[in-house]
């Protein structure tokens, strides 16, 4: 039988000295991405990928964890362990972006911004791409925001999260990929936003259930300026409740 670690893969240079442990997950990150490394091949093993990289192997682990950690590599435990490649998807690509915004401290502000214009665009696109499929889904998550006030005592938070998944499913309408990804980034981020609307945050709630309704029938029936506009007013709802925005003048 084989050795994995005999298949044909990348051809990997040494890694430069400085930063090679940056080297080394570059190398094997574009590899997989490249397809020269296949989905669900079982990568060389440590010593291998040291000898090939001239690196030590604590810096291969290293690389091999961080790849982990983005959803490139999977790391299976075993005899028939190791680390195998995998193909990263939407989620990917949302969590990825979820944790940079965290790490590097977007405002609110800078949230709401980069939202007026993406989900517009998402509303734009929906209405061009989306199938009866979409349609369906969306109008699933409509009914259940106008059921919803009649359950809420008090914490309107089911109402947003609700919007939330709305949102992510109006994403997946544009048949864009990386649409679907940055918004399921988005998702955990506007939920960590509702604190800051405090009584405002029931005033907002409230207006959910109608303007994701009147979205749905512009993409419903393929109004792509309506839908964006209509888009534009749900999200400048928002920021206008929001302390933590003082202006959000919507570009010419």
């Amino acid at each position: 039988m084989p050795n994995p670690s005999d298949h044909a893969v990348a051809p990997f240079a040494p890694a430069r000295r400085l930063r090679s442990l940056d080297d080394v997950s570059r190398q094997l990150r574009d590899a997989i991405l490249a397809g020269d490394v296949a989905e669900g091949e079982r990568l060389p093993n440590e010593r291998d990928l040291a000898d090939r990289f001239e690196v030590g192997r604590p810096t291969v682990r290293e690389a091999l964890r961080s790849l982990e950690a983005l959803g490139i590599v999977e790391i299976r435990p075993g005899r028939a362990g190791g680390a195998y490649a995998i193909r990263p998807n939407e989620a990917t690509l949302g969590s990825a972006l979820s944790t940079l915004v965290n790490l590097r401290g977007a405002t609110a502000q800078e949230l709401a911004e980069f939202r007026l214009s993406f989900e517009a665009d998402n509303a734009w696109w929906a209405a061009k791409r989306a199938d009866a499929d979409d349609v369906a889904a969306l109008e699933a998550l409509v009914a259940e925001t106008r059921r919803l006030p009649k359950q809420i005592t008090g914490d309107w938070t089911p109402l947003t999260e609700a919007d939330a998944r709305w949102h992510e499913t109006l994403a997946h309408a544009t048949k864009n990929r990386l649409r679907i990804g940055i918004a399921l980034g988005l998702h955990d981020l506007r939920l960590r936003q509702v604190a800051a609307l405090g009584a405002a945050h029931a005033r907002y709630a409230r207006t959910i259930p109608t303007a994701l309704a009147t979205i749905t029938k512009a993409v419903k029936e393929q109004q792509a300026e309506a839908a964006r506009s209509s888009m534009l007013h749900h999200i400048e709802q928002w920021a206008r409740l929001n302390p933590e925005i003082p202006d959000l003048n919507r570009p010419e």
